[in-house]
């Protein structure tokens, strides 16, 4: 049975499946500029936050081009095609499960918060969640500071929370808020990254409504 009251979805690559379009757009990029590609598997490797750091180890040159500008192309390309991604299998019937046995859930998202809105109101899914928060600008930089803010904003019960993402990112300021966390594999962190940070790490949504509150 489900021990936790409220849960913190992230959303890309968490329920959202876009792994594939992230990489693709990237890859876009880098062979415009006669720079090598990569496979997910390096992908899920390199991929953190800030993902300023990211397109560093990408091979992108901040000398050359100033990490803003780049953000910005990838963030026109990966948007024009966001309506091709769909979410993760079951990840309707998870959220919808959680709303029947009367668990609060907001999501979390280190993308700018109107592109989240119409992300999650395109695919029908907007009636499950109390809130939606993302960040102010595409740049990616952290969503800890949302987070602080929102368990106050919304009076949550820290002890009683968990946050559920598919990255490091996600342990770290499920840390800083001082809530639970689950981690899914199959988005943008390897499994490998994933189980370094000590928090259960699942293979598929589902199996998240079996889960209980982890020991202290």
């Amino acid at each position: 049975m489900f021990r936790f009251d409220v849960v913190i979805w992230d959303w890309n690559g968490t329920l959202l499946d876009d792994l594939w379009l992230a990489l693709e757009t990237a890859n876009g990029m880098l062979r415009r500029r006669g720079l090598a590609e990569m496979d997910a598997d390096r992908y899920r490797e390199i991929f953190d936050f800030p993902v300023e750091h990211y397109y560093r180890r990408a091979g992108f040159d901040f000398s050359v081009e100033p990490f803003s500008v780049l953000a910005q192309e990838f963030i026109t390309g990966f948007n024009s095609r966001i309506h091709e991604c769909r979410l993760h299998p079951r990840a309707e019937e998870v959220v919808e499960t959680l709303q029947r046995s009367s668990v609060s859930q907001l999501v979390l998202s280190a993308s700018r918060e109107s592109t989240l809105h119409t992300a999650v109101m395109q695919r029908g899914l907007s009636q499950f969640f109390d809130a939606l928060h993302g960040l102010q600008d595409d740049l990616a930089v952290s969503k800890a500071r949302v987070g602080k803010e929102l368990i106050t904003r919304h009076r949550l019960d820290p002890d009683r929370t968990v946050l559920i993402g598919d990255t490091v990112h996600d342990a770290e300021v499920a840390q800083d808020m001082g809530v639970a966390c689950i981690l899914v594999a199959g988005g943008h962190h390897s499994r490998q990254r994933l189980e370094a940070t000590g928090v259960p790490v699942y293979t598929a949504l589902e199996e998240v409504l079996s889960a209980s509150h982890p020991a202290q």
